[in-house]
Formats: structure tokens, sequence, C-alpha cells
């Protein structure tokens, strides 16, 4: 069987486009999200293959690219490839898919839809079919959710400090640094979280207008 890249399409978590706000209530929303996918990804691809109409199993696992988006949906070459050992799938003719690629990814695509909207979708549809086992793990959220607190009521505390454009400025690294670290080492432990938002509070506390 052909090598699976790694070419899974994001689109984020939002059902709506992003909106400023606070901290830790957007991780704790991101976290939702994640949750309701993670959940939904474990529902066997093949329940959605044939929801859409789509036969592929475990011995059939080719077909022609059934995305709209792959030649305006009129793909005759079989190259969409079902992974059982994955529950993924990958379309080698417009690249989409991959071996993180499941079945949010794809009623996603099928319907041009995000992935959150997808996961609500095969929830709905097929939640009797979820793995509890393989469900995103929450342990420690509650911990999680105060560290990013701390930083959160740290940089509301600046703002109402201070009000100058300098300081808009100072604050605005701080937080940008949080946002690229938490981007780079999505599944920071607490204790790293912990250690990246007091070396990011003791930097606020350093400003001198």
């Amino acid at each position: 069987m052909r090598q699976l890249p790694d070419t899974t399409r994001s689109d984020g978590y939002s059902e709506t486009p992003d909106e400023t706000g606070d901290i830790a209530a957007a991780f704790t929303r991101k976290d939702h999200y994640q949750e309701l996918i993670s959940r939904a990804d474990t529902v066997p691809i093949t329940r959605l293959f044939k929801q859409y109409g789509i036969r592929l199993d475990e011995y059939n696992k080719k077909i022609a690219c059934p995305f709209k988006a792959h030649k305006g949906g009129r793909e005759t070459t079989p190259s969409f490839y079902f992974y059982p050992e994955t529950n993924s799938f990958y379309c080698f003719g417009c690249h989409i898919g991959g071996k993180n690629a499941h079945g949010c990814s794809f009623v996603a695509e099928m319907d041009r839809i995000t992935r959150v909207q997808a996961a609500h979708k095969v929830l709905e549809l097929f939640a009797e079919d979820v793995d509890e086992d393989n469900v995103y793990d929450q342990s420690n959220f509650s911990e999680k959710l105060a560290i990013m607190m701390d930083f959160s009521n740290a940089v509301h505390e600046f703002y109402q400090t201070f009000s100058s454009e300098e300081a808009g400025v100072y604050i605005e690294v701080a937080c940008k640094k949080y946002d690229a670290l938490s981007l780079k080492h999505k599944n920071l432990d607490n204790e790293a979280l912990r250690s990246v938002v007091k070396q990011l509070k003791d930097y606020i506390n350093l400003y001198k207008p």
C-alpha cells in the first residue's frame, strides 16, 4: 500500500470567525471543541462512508475521489484511499486527508463545513458508535484552566494599571509569546504550562512606564 502522507487540512476549532476574547475562555472553547472532534473521530469512518453512499471497507480500499473540490466532483481515477488500520483517508489526487484525517475531516470536506460542525453531525447520527476509551483525555483540565486563568488575570490587571500605547505594545509581546508557545507545544502538561505562565508573569512585572 502506498505511504500515507500527513497533510490533513485544518480549519481550526471555531464555528465562527475568530473573535478577540478572554484568553482562558478561548482555551476553554478550544478544549471543548477538541473533545467533540475527538469523540466523533472514534466513530468508524466506514459508517460515514455508507452514510454518503460510498462503498469502502477493509477489502475495497480505493475509489475515485468523492470530494466536489476535486475536479468539480467528476474525478474518475481511483485516487481516494481508505486506511482501516488508522481509521483515516487520503486522496493522492487532491491531497486531502492524512494519517490524522478521520470522520470529522471527511464530513467537513463532503459538506464544506467546519470540523466542529462536522463533529456535531457525526455525534448526532452515530453517538452509539463512539469509542469512549479513545476519546480525548480531559483529566486535570480544571487545573489547566486555573493556570490559564492566572495568566489571563495578570494580563487584565496590567491593562487596568497601564493604559499607554507603549504599555499596550509591551503586554502584546507577552500575549504573543504565550500564543506561540501554546501553538508550538499543544500538549504541554500542567507543570510545563505553569512554568511558562510564571516566566511570562515575571516578564509582565518587569514593565516600567
